[in-house]
């Protein structure tokens, strides 16, 4: 019974913000730095036209102009408010929306036609649990500019409730998201770009689901046409991935998770399910699966977000930045985000685990 009083502590500390309003700031444009994200949402507009919570049956296709604070520094997280001030806020500049799949498959493809052939790449990012819409699409902006990724970075952004009590609707409305996600892979399959995968939190548990989907649709068309994919905190059951899995066969390569012993939203969550998360680090049932670990314990026992800790360490950052790389997995690719925070050999058969202190950090900033 000690999960209702953690619940309530937790909802106290978050607060109930609504998270719904996303206004478009034109003014915006002339005072941050300015980053175009792709997005893929099946969330319904609510009255207003602001994406809300709620669940659509199809899928929208836009691409935002995001702006961002020109004082922010490398690893601030994105600072929300319903009425931003462009100096201190990251804030929708414009937005456009596609008239169709084919529109959307189009632009890409002529976005990618202006970047040298080892970038025509995209990186989709699968947000978590308890994000707004502008949330996701502003946590791509950060990561495109901290890790200046090559490519172009686009968000799957699906309903979430917004809401710290909202985490039963949320898995379900990932579940609910499979479709969308599988079929917004397809149609980046057609653009001829490489695809790259962020998953995040609950978001990981999406694209887990959505890869064994495919998998059975189309078996071994994930590790024959994503390039890579990154889970950053996973909150998924061990045993659940290891199903996920073994269905799946033959994983994308690489397949990184990141973990942290410390992840306080993954700790509260394995008590609430009564099983231990993918996130909290590796287990001896998944030692045969090519996955590369990387724990970074040891930046998140101080840190203010144990569950984003990769993309909000300064030191962690420039870390990861300055990684040395295998040379099987860097030729004829563009140094993305993905290899910076990979340094295993593409024909590992087994998991590979690294450990990143801030003292290897230093390091590597000296």
């Amino acid at each position: 019974m000690r999960a209702i009083p953690l619940i309530f502590a937790l909802s106290l500390l978050m607060a109930c913000t609504d998270r719904t309003p996303a206004p478009l700031v034109p003014e915006a444009a002339n005072i941050g730095d300015i980053v175009p994200v792709y997005v893929a949402t099946n969330r319904a507009r609510n009255d207003v036209g602001y994406f809300s919570d709620k669940r659509a049956s199809s899928t929208t296709f836009l691409l935002s102009d995001v702006s961002m604070p020109p004082e922010r520094k490398e690893g601030e997280a994105p600072i929300y408010s319903a009425k931003p001030n462009p100096n201190k806020h990251f804030a929708l500049v414009t937005q456009k929306q596609f008239s169709g799949e084919q529109a959307f498959v189009q632009d890409i493809r002529r976005q990618l036609t202006t970047h040298p052939a080892a970038q025509r790449e995209v990186v989709l990012y699968v947000h978590g649990y308890f994000n707004g819409y502008a949330d996701t699409v502003f946590r791509v902006a950060q990561m495109k500019s901290d890790f200046d990724m090559p490519g172009l970075p686009m968000v799957f952004s699906w309903p979430s409730a917004g809401h710290p009590a909202g985490y039963t609707y949320d898995r379900e409305s990932a579940l609910f998201a499979r479709d969308a996600l599988e079929q917004t892979l397809y149609l980046l399959h057609q653009t001829g770009a490489k695809i790259q995968i962020v998953g995040h939190s609950m978001g990981g548990l999406l694209v887990m689901e959505t890869l064994r989907q495919i998998e059975i649709a189309k078996p071994g068309w994930s590790n024959a046409n994503i390039d890579g994919v990154a889970m950053i905190s996973p909150d998924i059951s061990v045993d659940v991935f290891h199903e996920q899995a073994a269905r799946i066969k033959k994983l994308p390569s690489p397949f990184l998770v990141v973990t942290s012993e410390h992840d306080r939203a993954l700790l509260l969550s394995s008590r609430l399910n009564n099983h231990e998360r993918l996130g909290l680090g590796s287990d001896e049932s998944l030692a045969n699966l090519p996955i590369t670990f990387l724990d970074v314990s040891d930046f998140s026992k101080d840190s203010g977000n144990s569950h984003f800790v990769i993309l909000e360490s300064p030191a962690l950052i420039a870390m990861l930045e300055g990684a040395s790389l295998h040379s099987a997995f860097t030729k004829d690719r563009s140094r993305s985000m993905m290899d910076r925070i990979s340094e295993t050999q593409l024909s590992a058969s087994k998991a590979v685990v690294y450990e990143l202190s801030p003292e290897e950090a230093l390091r590597v900033k000296k």
